[in-house]
């Protein structure tokens, strides 16, 4: 027999047994959302937040500076932010978190609006999160990034 007639067999089998490694399940994903989980878990006072609209290539930004008072709080499940708004009324939001949803995002849904934030830096004491979105208006992006401390 032909030396490559031994060799077939050998590379069958060798693909299938090597083929079934790759059909398992990776666990990455799981231990960087526990991970996250516990970096962002607790509460975070707002340093600021920068909001962005974009429209047309045509972008306008404006600043909230964080009062002693403003904070975001994260827990296993839920999420909540505190703060003034521009009339200086406390304004309150309660949201239910996933943290499984993508490395480097967490997502935060209260009702039917859901927004997805991208960690952009989180050590101990900074956490950066930013959150892009379109209102009624599809042309409209709107950036918000907030800028949190302990």
């Amino acid at each position: 027999m032909n030396k490559t007639t031994y060799w077939l067999p050998v590379v069958i089998i060798s693909f299938l047994t090597l083929s079934g490694c790759l059909e398992s399940e990776d666990v990455r994903p799981a231990l960087l959302a526990e991970e996250m989980q516990t970096t962002l878990h607790g509460r975070w006072n707002i340093e600021r937040i920068e909001s962005e609209l974009c429209r047309d290539r045509n972008c306008t930004s404006e600043n909230y500076e964080g009062k002693p008072t403003d904070y975001f709080e994260f827990r296993a499940d839920s999420a909540f932010l505190m703060r003034l708004d521009y009339y200086n009324k406390t304004y309150r939001s309660a949201y239910k978190v996933n943290y499984h949803y993508n490395p480097g995002t967490i997502v935060l849904s209260s009702g039917a609006w859901v927004g997805y934030f991208e960690i952009k830096e989180a050590k101990d004491k900074k956490l950066v999160l930013k959150n892009s979105f379109t209102g009624q208006d599809p042309k409209a992006v709107f950036t918000d990034s907030y800028y949190l401390y302990r």
